[in-house]
């Protein structure tokens, strides 16, 4: 008791303290001069400490974590079907059956095509296929074209403009050198890596749409109007090539030689992906210069020669194909509420990061 005395503010009575001693059997706490309980001191001690971890871990998040730009339109409908006759009921329940030049595109999107797809006759299999994949393509070209304004709107803070984004510079320290937003910054650094470019010129000519004509005239040729193993199992439109072990293998190869196709969880998917093939890719290089003069997708095929080993005949199909089903009346659509859909785009992702 002795011991105890000793620590004892002045005005605490012995009763006072034997209460505390005996009830947590050891040297009592003082708040002040009031004896108080060690085993919630403790608690509240701890509690602090664990609010002030995930304050600490929450400051020091990358800005990046504030692009909060979702991966997928989770507001569009989409519609899952089962069989082909399931398919031709959904297109024209949602007002994307019947599709003419300048017509409002509904922002509807098909999941997969069904594996039956190719038991339609022609005429009407190639209707359902090109009015199917229509909204997909308005959609990802849609995020694109935001892509691209908000890509403009930060360079026009910068004065004078830059030629070319450099990044070696601290985030922090790059924002406050030409006043960008530490997230400004990372959407540039997001950018530059997804599209493969650092020059502004360059950055310019890769963010841009391609024609919707084009689009379903190249995946038309690449997946037999849908019709074909990679379209029905992977939803690869276009024929898209992968070298990881998760693609869908290429059958009636010689052993050794076979090839790994992409796989996709969706059209959209699938439709973002050549996008950003053809904008990213050397080997589109023409296309992309053909392009800054003119948006008349016959043009850009010539762009395209390398896309097959076959060529100049690759191209001359592709051209073909393009006027025999008056695809470029497609390209006169607009997609309805596109205005509803801002802020839903994908922007700078890294998803196709490869």
């Amino acid at each position: 008791m002795n011991c105890l005395a000793s620590n004892r503010p002045p005005d605490v009575t012995p009763e006072q303290e034997k209460v505390v001693a005996v009830k947590q059997n050891e040297t009592p706490m003082y708040f002040g001069k009031k004896p108080v309980d060690s085993g919630m001191v403790r608690m509240v001690s701890g509690l602090s400490l664990v609010m002030l971890f995930f304050l600490v871990v929450l400051l020091l998040q990358p800005s990046s974590v504030f692009i909060r730009f979702p991966q997928r339109f989770q507001a569009v409908p989409t519609i899952e079907v089962h069989s082909a006759e399931d398919l031709l009921r959904q297109l024209k329940a949602n007002n994307l059956w019947e599709v003419q030049a300048f017509s409002e595109v509904p922002a509807v999107l098909v999941g997969k095509f069904p594996g039956d797809l190719p038991t339609l006759d022609a005429a009407t299999q190639k209707k359902a296929f090109l009015h199917a994949l229509l909204p997909a393509a308005m959609i990802a070209l849609s995020e694109v074209e935001a892509e691209r304004a908000a890509f403009e709107k930060i360079l026009a803070k910068f004065a004078p403009p830059p030629r070319r984004l450099a990044f070696d510079l601290d985030a922090e320290d790059y924002g406050r050198l030409v006043g960008l937003t530490q997230n400004e910054v990372f959407f540039l650094q997001n950018l530059c890596r997804k599209y493969r470019a650092y020059e502004v010129a360059d950055l310019r000519r890769r963010i841009s749409p391609v024609p919707v004509s084009l689009i379903m005239a190249q995946g038309a040729l690449e997946s037999a109007w849908g019709g074909s193993r990679f379209a029905l199992e992977g939803n690869n439109l276009f024929g898209i090539r992968t070298w990881n072990k998760a693609g869908i293998v290429s059958a009636g190869r010689d052993e050794g030689k076979a090839q790994s196709f992409a796989a996709y969880a969706s059209l959209l998917d699938s439709v973002r992906a050549y996008i950003l093939m053809i904008n990213r890719v050397p080997a589109y290089n023409e296309l992309r210069e053909i392009r800054e003069e003119t948006m008349d997708s016959l043009a850009l095929a010539n762009g395209l020669l390398q896309y097959s080993e076959r060529g100049s005949d690759y191209v001359a199909d592709l051209s073909r194909l393009l006027k025999s089903n008056e695809l470029q009346l497609y390209d006169q659509c607009v997609l309805a509420g596109k205005g509803g859909l801002r802020g839903r785009v994908r922007l700078a992702s890294l998803a196709n990061l490869r």
